[in-house]
């Protein structure tokens, strides 16, 4: 048997709920709105794309952006995400999707570019230490 090829159109049909796949609704994880401002579907998006199954669990919770930031262990528990390892995973991912966010932010504030997704450096030129010398 050879190995299934993917194009990445299954990547957009994974980050769907079943009912937005059959209407032609679904939404690509949101790329230039920041997260606090997700919608429940934005958010469902961005989960499906990592992790499937969880998108169905979000819509049933009414999670949004604002809410996905906000999610600890004991919530994640309480909602139903098991096992302990696949709740720590989802928590790296949001702390990752935190920190980007507020070095956005930080960045508008000081006037610098904003950070391009997918690169882990921080922007040369930018921010100085206090504690740095000229």
């Amino acid at each position: 048997m050879e190995p299934q090829v993917r194009d990445g159109a299954e990547v957009l049909q994974e980050g769907c709920l079943p009912n937005e796949m059959s209407q032609g609704q679904c939404l690509q994880p949101p790329q230039q709105v920041p997260p606090t401002q997700w919608t429940v579907q934005e958010v469902c998006a961005w989960l499906g794309a990592r992790h499937g199954d969880l998108a169905l669990l979000a819509a049933e919770h009414a999670v949004t952006g604002r809410a996905l930031l906000r999610l600890t262990e004991g919530t994640l528990q309480r909602m139903g995400v098991a096992p302990c390892s696949r709740r720590w995973e989802l928590l790296q991912e949001l702390l990752g999707l935190r920190l980007q966010q507020e070095l956005e932010e930080l960045l508008s504030i000081v006037g610098g570019e904003q950070h391009p997704q997918g690169r882990g450096g921080v922007p040369t030129g930018g921010l100085r230490s206090p504690l740095s010398r000229e």
